[in-house]
């Protein structure tokens, strides 16, 4: 048996230590017996080095001796290395198995060398040896078994996979959060507050040490369980008073733990920022004070304090108190007569009964509503003071005031030091006269310009005694004329500070030198331009002639001159330019007005189309423009559609007219003319000169109504100017009569050109059937089916009048149109292409047409956007480009801004014809609109509050973290979520329905069933089909008979018209994005809205399926509103977001723009 201590006694212990690391990583590869006597062992091994060298090792041992009897390495210490160590260890361990190896291999009995007894004790070797090795892998196998039956058996126990849900009803608790004072006798606002938690529960007479704070909290943000001690507990934020709860939130949004050794870190304490304890604080303060709204209260110690409930300083025995009092500030003033007269300012804080507390015997706290802490009491300051008061305080007990600015502190200073703070021994500086300067402070600046750097030295005159900007070049023969015979002359330090950072933001401070310094063409130019002019009545700028040379100023004339030409849809434009902008571009001038940059370099006139370059590295000659002269010159150009500022003609459509007046160009540089033609196809485009109309085709299987006739005459008159627009009236109109009969007029006089009709999947249809009904006459082709089916009914569609499609449709096969170019283009129900960048907008901005209109009852449902992609369908440039268009309309204006609207609307309106039912039908019987409101169940209020909660602080940090425009899905989805809940927790849970889990959906029933008893009929809208799934699965329960819809179901109009005709089926249940729109429901006289829309406009479109011509009884449309949840937030928020299309198109539309921020927030609470 081998000695293995033995064995490795000649080895140094460095090379022990270092084989025994390379055998603990398992670089040892292999280890093999080459030769076996009785006493001897060879082996042949081989031994991984540090840098992935392998090393081959022969060694011979002696197993009686246990010695190494010879040992050969191939690396450079050739033997006695920590490669033969390594081998050692390895054998130590692996010996019996390598020898069991062997056994197999070898055959001791024909062995020459050996006696009879040397094999037979060889023989008994092996043997002890697989003995040897069959316990230690049965032991090996005993304690992997156990290993892996502990670790699986936790896991099986414990892991939320494999344990039932646990139905946790919370623990109730008070919170004790113990501050513990700072122990050094000067407060240290730089180091962290140490804060220790502790609670008080039922049943017990001492509170409950928290031991690891941070568990703690975790515990409660995630909603699990945790053991305090030996008991188990499970709070949540409504285990405290809702005012402990406040205070428990802030710690978790503020608190920070250490990134330290588990040996080293305090698991008991939390750790906060000064400013951020200081804020907590101040919410506990403001918390006890509105005793009478938050109920939290506390027990009043004496008339002066009360205990603030929650917190503890040292130990939970003693309260920290908050006093009745405000805190003061107090300054003591000091005279000292000698060497010089000079004053001081001594700050200390006057609390309770006028006790002054010098500063570094309090714990001051520098946050939004200021603070400090003084033996244990919680002192607010006035709300006067402010955190960067506090921040000063150091600065001014630091400084000493000299006679010259005894003025200057007196008569400018001290009136607002007394306005925040008390000042003592007054009398000290009732000795001197000090004057105040009543004059407009003045200043000169003197410039250079040099090596093309600007350099700015300033000054300030009192009296005529200049005093240099730079205090660090102050001299005394500056400041000694301040002290006068008649008194001590006062300096307006902060008029001059104000003057230094409207001058020289952003410059260079070049101290040695006592200037400012710009160094870039930027910066000199932005000063040369702006600054200057602006600060001219108050600086005497002296500059240099090299400098002044580079800048001249703007004074382009134009001439503008309009005619008409031969052509329907077009006029020319003949434009002459007098001045340095001639050869610039309008785009060039609309970069200077989007950045306010009143400049532009002239080293790029004369042609030059690209951007202007904004600095080089040699001054160019400036050419200053007057931005807010030179404004409504671009906004005249910009609608014209003219960029390059020369001299030329150009012919430009006829729509770019529509908001150019006379008007304009009052006191502009512009020489304005326009042909008398030219203004009477103006007028008449704006509908001022009206059109002989065309009597309505004896086609046409219908009376129009006389608002209609007149929409019909507007889509004539639109057609013969070459003119496109947008049919907007109120849904339920006969936007799709007054289209037909559109259509029929064009294919009288243009019998063989084709036309194309494009719509929702839902409506494809739905024109069919119209078309039949109105004009059976107009050959209309349907395009649907199979790839190939289609392509073949596309060939053919030139023995057919019209073609009809969906948006989806038209993405696919809108190759196949190429080659067409369609008498008319309509897009119905266009919402479809709101959004620019969507391949619906693409696809249909791609087909080729004469004209081009647009059906639908909402032209803006969300934002101004909208209605930018649908004019650049119909007339592309007329919005100019999207950028243009958003910088105008949108990002300046944020529809608050009611001139920029007013120039967008008379753009617009005269392609926009709207009509609202409450003025051109006053037959159409009212809409009564009614609101059911109920509470939450209390299974809701559970799952709503949490969800809520939870994603208040994820959302949070996620926007902190990544910004609110990156995290737009999450927000959508946590809002969808809490909808879903207000609904029916099953729909949120997506599990079975359990009867009284849904307050709401309780509220609904009852309703229908008063409904159906009064013989209603009930179109039922929800946005969710599983929510109408469980509706659904209730209907056929109670055996009573209703129509459904989604946007699964096929043949529609057979289920509507089932609905309308059968007085039988009083209910029908539609998904809100599937039969929204398009669909005729007058035979219902009742909708309920279950749930509601972002957008109130869809919820309308939805109404206005049974409030529609044909309706003749009187309408009710109820909505169901869950009280104190998100519902009735969307609610007041669309109420806030009403008038942008009514700005826009003059109509009574409700429009709800994107969330911000803010509103989210104000969406999760709860």
């Amino acid at each position: 048996m081998i000695n293995y201590r033995k064995l490795k006694k000649d080895l140094s212990p460095n090379i022990l230590k270092d084989g025994q690391s390379l055998y603990k990583k398992e670089m040892v590869r292999s280890v093999r017996i080459t030769s076996l006597a009785a006493d001897v062992v060879q082996l042949n091994c081989s031994v991984l080095g540090n840098y992935d060298n392998t090393y081959t090792i022969e060694v011979e041992i002696n197993r009686r001796d246990s010695c190494v009897m010879d040992s050969d390495c191939d690396c450079p210490y050739n033997y006695d290395c920590q490669h033969l160590a390594a081998v050692l260890y390895y054998l130590e361990d692996h010996f019996d198995e390598i020898l069991v190896s062997y056994s197999k291999e070898a055959d001791p009995t024909i062995i020459e060398d050996l006696d009879d007894k040397e094999k037979e004790e060889l023989l008994e070797t092996f043997k002890e040896a697989e003995h040897k090795e069959v316990v230690r892998k049965g032991k090996k196998y005993e304690k992997e078994l156990i290993q892996e039956y502990t670790s699986a058996s936790e896991v099986l126990g414990l892991s939320p996979f494999f344990v039932p849900e646990e139905k946790l009803s919370q623990d109730k608790a008070e919170l004790v959060v113990i501050f513990t004072p700072p122990t050094q006798q000067i407060f240290d606002p730089q180091k962290p507050i140490e804060l220790k938690l502790a609670l008080r529960v039922p049943y017990r007479s001492k509170p409950l040490n928290v031991l690891n704070v941070k568990e703690f909290l975790d515990a409660i943000r995630y909603h699990e369980a945790l053991y305090i001690g030996n008991k188990r507990f499970f709070f949540g934020f409504r285990s405290f008073a809702p005012e402990s709860a406040q205070i428990l939130r802030m710690i978790m949004d503020f608190g920070q733990f250490p990134n330290q050794a588990d040996e080293e870190r305090n698991l008991s304490v939390v750790y906060l920022e000064s400013e951020a304890f200081g804020t907590i604080l101040a919410h506990a303060f403001d918390l006890v004070m509105n005793t009478s709204s938050s109920g939290l209260g506390g027990v009043t110690i004496n008339r002066d304090q009360i205990e603030m409930p929650c917190f503890c300083c040292g130990t939970v025995e003693e309260a920290l108190r908050i006093s009745n009092f405000p805190a003061e500030l107090k300054f003591e003033l000091e005279y000292l007569e000698a060497p010089a007269p000079k004053l001081f300012l001594k700050p200390s804080v006057m609390i309770g009964n006028d006790e002054a507390v010098l500063l570094d015997q309090t714990t001051l706290f520098e946050c939004a509503k200021p603070g400090l802490l003084h033996e244990n009491v919680y002192f607010r300051f006035q709300p006067q003071i402010k955190r960067k008061h506090l921040r000063h305080l150091p600065l001014i007990r630091d400084i000493t005031i000299p006679e010259p600015l005894f003025g200057t502190f007196v008569e400018n200073s001290l009136p607002e030091l007394l306005r925040i703070a008390q000042v003592t021994n007054q009398h000290l500086i009732e000795r001197f006269v000090t004057l105040p300067y009543v004059g407009n402070i003045s200043a000169v600046c003197n410039i250079q310009f040099l090596d093309g750097e600007l350099e700015a030295a300033l000054s300030f005159i009192y009296d005529g005694n200049s005093v240099p900007a730079f205090h660090q070049h102050v001299k005394a023969a500056n400041i000694l004329p301040f002290v006068t015979d008649e008194g001590i002359l006062a300096r307006n330090l902060t008029e001059e500070q104000n003057i230094i950072q409207d001058l020289f933001q952003d410059f260079v401070y070049d101290l040695k030198h006592g200037c400012y310094v710009a160094k870039n063409d930027k910066k000199i130019v932005e000063f040369m331009t702006e600054v200057v002019p602006r600060n001219q009545a108050k600086v005497k700028f002296n500059c240099p002639k090299n400098l002044l040379d580079k800048f001249i100023y703007d004074d382009t004339t134009f001439q503008l001159n309009l005619k008409e030409t031969d052509k329907v849809d077009l006029y020319e434009v003949e434009l002459k330019v007098n001045g340095e902008l001639k050869g610039f571009t309008v785009d060039q001038l609309w970069d200077c007005l989007a950045s306010k940059r009143s400049f532009i370099e002239l080293r790029r006139k004369k042609g030059k189309k690209d951007k202007v370059s904004e600095s080089s590295n040699q001054l160019q000659k400036i050419l200053v423009l007057d931005l807010d002269k030179m404004a409504p010159i671009v906004q005249i150009f910009d609608e014209l559609g003219l960029n390059l500022l020369d001299d030329h003609i150009e012919e430009r459509p006829l729509w770019s007219l529509a908001s150019i007046s006379e008007d304009q160009f009052k006191d502009l540089p512009i020489k304005f003319s326009m042909t008398k033609r030219l203004k009477q196809i103006q007028l008449q485009m704006l509908g001022e000169i009206p059109i002989k109309p065309t009597p309505v085709p004896k086609e046409i299987k219908a009376v129009l109504r006389e608002y209609q006739r007149e929409g019909v005459v507007w889509l004539e008159r639109l057609q013969l100017m070459h003119l496109c627009g947008i049919l907007a009236d109120d849904m339920g109109l006969g936007k799709t009569l007054q289209a037909i009969v559109t259509l029929t007029q064009y294919k009288k006089k243009n019998p063989d050109v084709l036309s194309l009709i494009v719509c929702p999947t839902s409506l494809v249809y739905n024109w069919m059937a119209e078309l039949q009904k109105f004009n059976p006459k107009l050959k209309a082709l349907v395009v649907d089916g199979t790839p190939p089916q289609r392509k073949k009914l596309i060939a053919t569609s030139k023995k057919y009048d019209l073609v009809i499609t969906s948006y989806s449709i038209l993405q696919k096969d809108i190759e196949l149109y190429n080659n067409e170019t369609f008498g008319y283009a309509i897009l119905d129900e266009a919402q479809h292409i709101k959004n620019r960048g969507t391949r619906n907008a693409k696809s249909v901005k791609k087909v080729k047409a004469s004209h081009r209109l647009i059906l639908t009852g909402t032209p803006i449902e969300n934002s101004l956007e909208e209605l930018w992609s649908l004019f650049d369908f119909l007339m592309p440039g007329l919005l100019s480009s999207y950028e243009r268009f958003a910088e105008k309309y949108i990002r300046n204006s944020a529809y608050t801004n009611g001139s920029v609207l007013d120039v967008l609307r008379r753009k617009v309106s005269p392609f926009i014809l709207r009509r609202m039912k409450k003025d051109v039908l006053s037959e159409l019987p009212p809409v009564s609109h009614i609101v059911y409101h109920c509470h939450l169940s209390e299974v809701q209020k559970e799952l709503y509050r949490s969800y809520a909660d939870t994603a208040y602080r994820e959302l949070s940090q996620l926007v902190k973290k990544e910004g609110f425009n990156k995290v737009q899905i999450q927000i959508l989805a946590t809002l969808t979520r809490l909808k879903q809940i207000c609904c029916h927790p099953a729909i949120f849970a997506k599990e079975s329905p359990e009867a009284g889990d849904s307050s709401k959906y309780d509220m609904l029933m009852e309703l229908l069933q008063t409904l159906m008893e009064g013989g209603h009929k009930t179109v039922i809208f929800s946005q969710y089909t599983r929510m109408l799934q469980i509706m659904r699965k209730d209907l056929e329960q109670q055996g009573i008979r209703f129509c459904y819809l989604d946007g699964s179901t096929k043949d529609r109009m057979a289920i509507v018209n089932e609905f309308n005709e059968d007085k039988c089926i009083l209910v029908f249940l539609v998904s809100l994005k599937a039969g929204g729109t398009g669909l005729n429901l007058v035979g219902a006289d009742t909708v309920i809205h279950y749930d509601p829309w972002w957008n109130p406009a869809t919820e309308d479109q939805a109404t206005d399926r049974v409030h529609r011509i044909g309706q003749t009884a009187n309408v009710s449309s109820y909505k169901l509103v869950t009280l104190g949840t998100i519902e009735e937030k969307i609610l007041e928020m669309q109420n806030r977001k009403r008038g942008l299309v009514t700005k826009v198109i003059s109509s009574d539309e409700e429009a709800m723009s994107k969330l911000t921020w803010e509103e989210v927030l104000e969406l999760l609470k709860t």
